[in-house]
Parts: structure tokens; C-alpha cells; sequence
């Protein structure tokens, strides 16, 4: 063993915070905006062990498509219309995706962010300098990763 390959293993319980030890856990996540974007992420998602809790967007149509694209999860998956909703009933979730059209990111993740859920986006987070500031604050004040 190298010197150096000793001191990062003997120095990493005193350097990394406490969080990363916990990382093999399994993650409740919700989707949000069921569009082309997001597909990838439900299947990335599900290969890493992660439990897809609820899949939510305006159109009935998107949520049955799908539900029919991943079948292996469509039994146990909720669906729903509204975000709000989502957050409301769903209380073992851990994180949201949201692939909505981009003017519903900073809404979305604002809800998600005060609801103590951990937020992936999709691009762009917000429109305007103060939304980003506001959703860095938000995020440092609530304790999640966004």
C-alpha cells in the first residue's frame, strides 16, 4: 500500500461528512413532468436500486405511457396531476426529479425544497438571478441538496 493511499483511507472519516456513510440507502424519489427528458432518470434510478414512489404530470396520457415504459415499477408507482398533491400525500419521500417545462422548475423545486425534499432538475434551475439566490438559500436554510 502506498503512503498516500494510507493517509486518504485513515484521513477520510475526519474529512467527509457524515452523510456520505449513509449513501448506500435506498432513496424514495418522485418524478415530476413525465416527458422524453425525465425517462432516463426513472430507468437510471430503478438500476441503481432506488424506489420510484410516484410519477406526476398534467396529462393523463404522459403518466400511461409511462407507466407502460417501465413496467418492471408501473404496480407500485402512484400517479398524479398536481405537484402539490405529490408533496401533500406522499410523506416517505426522500427527493423529486423535476423534467417540467422550465418555467415551473423554481416553483416546483421552491414547494419541494420547504417540503424537505432533495431536488434534481433539469436545466435551467431558474429564470432570474434573484429565483437562484432565493433557491440557494432556501436549499442551505432547509438542509437539502438541490
Amino acid at each position: 500500500m502506498k503512503r498516500r493511499t494510507l493517509l486518504l483511507s485513515a484521513a477520510a472519516p475526519l474529512i467527509l461528512p457524515r452523510s456520505v456513510f449513509g449513501a448506500d440507502r435506498k432513496l424514495n424519489i418522485a418524478f415530476i413532468g413525465m416527458g422524453g427528458k425525465i425517462q432516463g432518470h426513472v430507468s437510471r434510478a430503478v438500476q441503481l436500486g432506488h424506489n420510484a414512489v410516484a410519477f406526476c404530470d398534467v396529462d393523463a396520457g404522459q403518466l400511461d405511457r409511462s407507466k407502460a415504459r417501465h413496467k418492471g415499477i408501473a404496480a407500485s408507482v402512484k400517479t398524479y396531476t398536481d405537484y402539490r398533491r405529490l408533496i401533500e400525500k406522499e410523506k416517505t419521500l426522500d427527493a423529486v426529479v423535476i423534467a417540467t417545462p422550465d418555467h415551473w422548475h423554481a416553483p416546483i423545486c421552491t414547494a419541494a425544497i420547504r417540503a424537505g425534499l432533495h431536488v434534481f432538475c433539469e436545466k435551467p434551475l431558474t429564470h432570474t438571478i434573484a429565483e437562484a439566490r432565493g433557491l440557494a438559500e432556501l436549499s442551505r436554510a432547509s438542509k437539502v441538496v438541490t
